[in-house]
């Protein structure tokens, strides 16, 4: 049985005092860095759940009464 491959996210800690920290996400999707000022932020950006968006729109299904969103958390 295959193992589910879950999203991982590291903070790295800047080598000299002026750089920033860095925010890297590894998903099955793809690998995201991001550089932030402070700890702190890096933190707040580190604990944010990733929220992906399917929005259908009637007029490509006549079938449907309006717009749907399906949301999904990874």
């Amino acid at each position: 049985m295959a193992k589910e491959q879950k999203t991982k996210t590291a903070i790295y800690h800047p080598p000299k005092k002026e750089m920033p920290y860095m925010v890297v996400t590894v998903s099955p999707d793809g690998v995201t860095a991001t550089a932030v000022e402070s700890k702190d932020e890096a933190r707040i950006l580190a604990s944010k759940k990733t929220l992906k968006v399917l929005v259908e729109d009637s007029h490509e299904n006549s079938s449907a009464t309006g717009p749907k969103a399906v949301l999904s958390s990874s």
